[in-house]
């Protein structure tokens, strides 16, 4: 039995650090490199149910790398030497 290559990656999905999902994430990220058209013409060629489910696990692992990039921007913040108070001060005047 054969498995289509979204098959495939969801199963690389469930192995922690393998070096297929390693690889599969570095596919993901050529993939953004592309242009809009190549990555429109690509999608073409995926079943819209199938692309449906791509765009919920995308939206699921932005959603749950939020805390990640705020927590990023507060260190950044507190690098320049901005505390929180002014921040917050700065924040609701605007």
């Amino acid at each position: 039995m054969s498995m289509t290559t979204y098959e495939m990656a969801r199963v690389l999905e469930q192995l922690d650090e393998s070096p297929e999902k390693i690889m599969f994430g570095k596919l993901l990220n050529e993939l953004g490199n592309q242009s809009a058209e190549r990555i429109q013409s690509a999608a073409k060629q995926v079943p819209v149910p199938v692309l449906r489910d791509m765009v919920y696990q995308f939206q699921q692992v932005i959603e749950s790398r939020k805390d990640e990039q705020v927590e990023n921007l507060a260190k950044q913040i507190a690098d320049q030497g901005i505390s929180v108070d002014e921040l917050k001060s700065y924040l609701s005047s605007k």
